[in-house]
């Protein structure tokens, strides 16, 4: 198996060097639903590492099924997201901090702008994904910490309607007046 360490690390460094300013987000929660373009539930129908003929990098495409928007509307009824990372035949790429998909998994996104290719960013890589799980009744609820929000600190599992309804309190607050 070739490891793709030296060029990712390279790809990296080049990045950090030409950007005007690295530094360490302290952004919460709730900072990125508030700069989220779209926030939304979706559930995962397709997960496929490829490698790119031009750098020879590994991306995983992760299909997703869009279950609704809490903030913003989506284009289409799925989603499609491009991942550094993953594993194609005998070729690994590791990248520290990016998310990982299984179908059949739901989650909520939030996402930034399109990048250069068009796919939907993740905001803080996996920071922008927030798992869900199913209780015994059927309710889903967040499993993944959620900060910056007052009416759900503390709470180890919040629920997708105490979420929702803090999302849309969060947008009024923000909106310009």
């Amino acid at each position: 198996m070739i490891r793709q360490f030296p060029l990712a690390a390279a790809l990296v460094c080049l990045a950090a060097a030409l950007a005007p300013a690295t530094t360490f987000s302290h952004e919460t929660t709730g900072d990125l639903v508030v700069r989220a373009r779209q926030v939304c539930c979706v559930s995962c129908e397709e997960v496929e590492a490829r490698r790119d003929p031009v750098s020879g990098l590994v991306f995983t495409h992760v299909r997703l099924r869009l279950l609704e928007d809490i903030k913003g509307r989506a284009a289409a009824s799925s989603i499609r997201l491009r991942i550094v990372g993953g594993r194609a035949g005998g070729v690994e790429t590791k990248t520290l901090g990016m998310p990982t998909f299984r179908p059949g998994e739901e989650s909520i996104l939030l996402l930034g702008p399109a990048n250069s290719r068009g796919y939907p960013v993740l905001l803080q890589a996996r920071r922008g994904v927030l798992s869900l799980k199913r209780d015994k009744r059927g309710g889903r609820y967040v499993v993944t910490r959620v900060s910056g929000i007052p009416e759900l600190r503390g709470k180890r599992h919040v629920t997708l309607d105490a979420f929702r309804g803090a999302v849309k309190r969060l947008e009024r607050k923000a909106r310009p007046k």
